[in-house]
């Protein structure tokens, strides 16, 4: 039994035989979140010990 997709079929195999059917929008927004979370975290320690320095 085959689940109906909106897609047609392709030629690449590897198309029609996904293994994650997660939405790529929350990926991107968690890739592009992360980074900044780091940074800012990093950030955030430098200023402390800069703070606690004086």
């Amino acid at each position: 039994m085959q689940i109906n997709s909106v897609r047609p079929p392709s030629e690449n195999p590897f198309e029609n035989d996904v293994q994650c059917k997660r939405n790529d929008a929350i990926d991107s927004a968690i890739g592009f979140i992360v980074p900044f979370g780091f940074f800012f975290t990093i950030f955030f320690i430098g200023v402390i010990i800069k703070f606690l320095s004086l």
